[in-house]
């Protein structure tokens, strides 16, 4: 370390970085990292790009590939890249993903999606929150250690990694799976994908989720003859709602910790159905996104959209499927005592002067396999929630002061 600096001046370093930022940017947001499910060939560009950039700042770096037949590489990149620490027996790791969503419709941007665009303070582009912004922190801070010459208390490590976006299992999963004692419960873990618009909240738990479709079958029929029918389409509506108001009713616990305090229950996507407007149609599908307190578990969920599906079905005549699409059990939370809460914590009063804020969302990151391993993982960043909406986008000086508040953490 150069020689008379303190936490003040080394945080005072990280305002330095403004333009190394927004050229990281610039240099991976136009090359896309979408998975086959989303119309994408996989993260390697992408990866390929960000490896030519930690191998500058890092002491090791390596990948490890989980095999996708579907992709044309063959696998899916996952980068692990170290600074030793004077205890090299822990490691403070921040874990972000590279993979992105499409761009959804175009006409509703204001800007190229797939370029980092700034203006002034902004940033946009599709990916510069959801997880550029991690992206851009974990290598940022191995930056400033570098140039520095700061050998940090513990390692720092980096974990650039695949398929988050579509279950992780090519990602953080396979990683872990691939690898289970490259991050212990002794280990800090840094999460950098939610947070709220000031940077105060710190994720430690989050929901039990549940997609869920339900197909109801009726009878086609020509539309002038309804009585030869059984019109699905009315059924399934019907049932929606019927599902709806049983799910609210039965699971309506309140925990302040999680933002909202509820269980969510959202009828969401419906599936076409007949092509031609007079035809009464035989199948209707519709599908649930449900966010579940810890409370209460998936199978009684199940158990009541099931029973209320198979109940209306008896009623009116018709037959119904209800299949899981993709389901997370909640997890033990992230204790409020842990070590990586209580450096981040502080860091957060140091650099931002404000009191953090513990919580519970119900959404999921990459925390949730980690913590289902018994580690203890925070979920943090500054963030103002633009992540997969047109004009995503994040504030230069956010990121500045996330950048001092992961140095911060990791060094006081």
């Amino acid at each position: 370390m150069r020689p008379n600096m303190d936490i003040n001046d080394i945080i005072k370093y990280v305002d330095g970085q403004r333009d190394f930022v927004i050229d990281l940017y610039r240099g991976f947001i136009p090359i896309k990292a979408l998975a086959p499910e989303n119309g994408g060939d996989g993260e390697w560009d992408r990866a390929n790009y960000l490896l030519g950039i930690v191998k500058r700042y890092f002491d090791e770096v390596r990948v490890i590939e989980a095999p996708d037949n579907r992709v044309s590489r063959g696998s899916r990149p996952n980068i692990v890249a170290l600074i030793k620490g004077l205890d090299k027996s822990r490691t403070y790791w921040v874990i972000a993903h590279m993979d992105t969503v499409p761009e959804g419709d175009r006409s509703l941007w204001s800007y190229e999606p797939f370029n980092a665009t700034v203006i002034g303070d902004v940033i946009y582009g599709r990916g510069v929150e959801d997880n550029g912004q991690g992206i851009v922190m974990g290598i940022t801070v191995g930056k400033v250690l570098r140039e520095l010459g700061i050998t940090p208390p513990v390692n720092y490590g980096v974990i650039l990694a695949s398929d988050e976006e579509v279950g992780s299992k090519y990602g953080i999963q396979y990683v872990i799976n691939k690898e289970p004692n490259l991050i212990s419960s002794k280990d800090l873990v840094l999460v950098p994908d939610a947070g709220n618009a000031e940077g105060s909240m710190i994720e430690i738990a989050e929901k039990g989720i549940l997609w869920v479709k339900v197909t109801v079958y009726g009878k086609q029929s020509h539309a002038s003859l309804p009585e030869l029918g059984l019109n699905a389409y009315r059924l399934g509506s019907e049932l929606t709602l019927e599902i709806d108001r049983k799910l609210h009713e039965v699971f309506n616990y309140e925990d302040p910790l999680f933002i909202p305090p509820r269980s969510t229950f959202e009828p969401t996507k419906v599936e076409p159905n007949v092509g031609n407007v007079n035809t009464i149609p035989g199948k209707h599908v519709f599908y649930i996104d449900c966010r579940i307190l810890p409370k209460y578990s998936i199978d009684e969920v199940l158990r009541v959209i099931k029973d209320t599906a198979n109940n209306y079905c008896n009623v009116h005549g018709c037959r119904v499927d209800v299949e899981i699409v993709s389901r997370e059990d909640s997890v033990q939370p992230t204790s409020a005592d842990s070590e990586i809460v209580r450096r981040l914590a502080k860091a957060i009063r140091i650099v931002k002067g404000l009191e953090p804020k513990l919580l519970g969302i119900g959404g999921g990151t990459y925390a949730r396999y980690l913590r289902a391993r018994g580690i203890p993982v925070a979920v943090w960043m500054t963030s103002k929630e633009t992540a997969h909406a047109p004009d995503e986008h994040v504030f230069l000086s956010d990121i500045i002061s996330d950048i001092k508040t992961v140095v911060a953490s990791l060094l006081t």
